[in-house]
């Protein structure tokens, strides 16, 4: 009897992250492309730069940026609700292998244009933006709940490490050729690529992970989670749930001989907009994303303030260079600590944290008028930033039904993000009527209200108990 019951612990027992394989893949393809993008998106001014462009025109690629991720946001979650996971991953790195490849030979040849530039961040983007919500929901199938936090947690380190190491090896091979870190970065495209494909098929979620998702009926179509078939994240028999989910997932009603006909198909606006309606709809969810676009507002404002206001002074540029990997060092650091912290405490309490610790430092640099601490601060919210990355994305995936959850997450970014092009500007303005201090000032007191906000956040709601959701 004894033996029986341990061995039915150890059968229940989740595998190790290092031991799943699936996640395994995901992480080593994605922490090499990560530092090859990393290394792409500095190099790459830099080759226009030294092509004769002027830094006005430079500039264009960060607002194709932004343009593209604010366009696709929407859509691409709801290819990711829609089409193959696998599928979607694989395109995504394909299109950015081939035209960071394209920039790699014609900087080898010849002077790099600018139209060839802003085609390559487009793309560049327009691959993130499917990769990402496509990765997550694959994250979520293959990780059990139990492990979902420290899961989201080593994915955010993994972009840390990236942004610490690719700009001294880029450093390097920019001395080398400047065409170099663009083939690197086609090569970790290519290795991404292939552990995309070496994922098996069809996805499924662990027995422990499907136990802990909801069975939902939102937006009229009945919830993944108790089929094999709608846990299939690939193939033919992924295509088949989630075409019965997006026309109404079963729901059928009875004719008059006694058979069945199927429910009307939903138009596309309402599909797109699910998400967004899900987020408007849920208290939680809402509350947290205007929570969230003021502390990215924020952030961002903060970044370029720290940029832009002590890069002005004498040896600014080195102090400035200094500070980012000072905070890109704290923000792996967070990312390590995340699974610790978000078990022994309250989301409330490590919402508030970030904006709460940065407002003291901030009201410091007020106080004294220093330059390091003004950077502390901006250190501070890199620090905490990936334990609210951590916790949000465990509430969301063990909260938010699977057949809207690629929509409701990047409805989600949508919303949080949409002030961020703000930053830059508001920075600026501040910088340009108030001395660093002033602007120190400014920012203590706009984190000292978002801790407060925090603090008066409700409750995530509680995942499903997986007894109940396996009934």
């Amino acid at each position: 009897m004894k033996a029986s019951t341990a061995a039915s612990r150890a059968a229940a027992a989740p595998v190790p992250l290092r031991a799943n394989r699936e996640f395994r893949l995901l992480w080593v393809g994605q922490a090499l492309s990560d530092f090859g993008t990393s290394m792409t998106a500095l190099v790459l001014p830099l080759a226009l730069l030294s092509s004769g462009y002027s830094t006005s025109a430079t500039s264009t690629i960060g607002t194709a940026v932004l343009v593209t991720a604010m366009v696709l946001r929407m859509p691409a979650g709801y290819l990711t609700d829609h089409y193959s996971h696998r599928l979607l991953m694989l395109v995504a790195d394909l299109a950015r292998l081939v035209t960071v490849a394209t920039v790699a030979v014609w900087t080898y040849l010849d002077r790099l244009p600018i139209a060839l530039a802003v085609i390559t961040v487009v793309v560049a983007q327009v691959g993130v933006e499917l990769f990402r919500p496509s990765q997550n929901a694959t994250v979520r199938r293959v990780v059990p709940a139990s492990q979902l936090g420290t899961a989201i947690s080593l994915n955010q380190a993994r972009a840390y490490a990236a942004g610490i190491v690719a700009p001294a090896v880029a450093g390097v091979l920019i001395a080398a050729s400047m065409w170099l870190p663009f083939a690197i970065d086609a090569v970790t495209y290519a290795v991404s690529a292939l552990c995309v494909l070496a994922l098996y098929r069809p996805l499924r979620r662990t027995g422990a992970a499907q136990a802990a998702r909801p069975v939902s009926h939102a937006d009229g179509a009945p919830g993944q989670g108790g089929t094999q078939e709608a846990e299939a994240g690939d193939g033919a028999t992924e295509a088949a749930a989630e075409a019965d989910a997006e026309s109404g997932g079963g729901a059928r009603g009875t004719v008059p001989d006694g058979g069945t006909k199927a429910a009307p198909r939903e138009r596309f606006l309402p599909r797109l907009t699910a998400g967004l309606r899900h987020v408007v709809r849920d208290p939680f969810l809402r509350t947290l994303a205007g929570l969230a676009a003021g502390d990215n507002f924020a952030f961002q404002a903060l970044a370029y303030a720290l940029l832009l206001g002590i890069g002005r002074e004498h040896n600014g540029a080195a102090a400035v260079g200094l500070a980012m990997s000072a905070a890109a060092v704290t923000g792996l650091t967070g990312s390590l600590i995340a699974p610790f912290v978000q078990r022994r405490l309250r989301m409330q309490t490590v919402m508030a944290a970030g904006p709460a610790l940065a407002g003291v430092m901030l009201a410091l640099a007020w106080y004294t008028g220093s330059g390091i601490a003004f950077a502390a601060g901006y250190s501070a919210l890199c620090l905490l930033t990936p334990v609210n990355g951590a916790v949000f994305g465990t509430i969301l995936a063990t909260t938010v039904p699977e057949n809207i959850y690629g929509r409701t997450t990047t409805a989600l970014g949508f919303i949080t993000e949409i002030l961020q092009p703000l930053g830059p500007l508001t920075a600026g303005l501040l910088l340009a009527y108030l001395s660093l201090s002033g602007t120190a000032a400014v920012f203590a007191l706009a984190f000292a209200v978002l801790a407060v906000v925090a603090l008066m956040m409700p409750s995530p709601p509680a995942a499903p108990d997986p007894e109940t959701a396996t009934a």
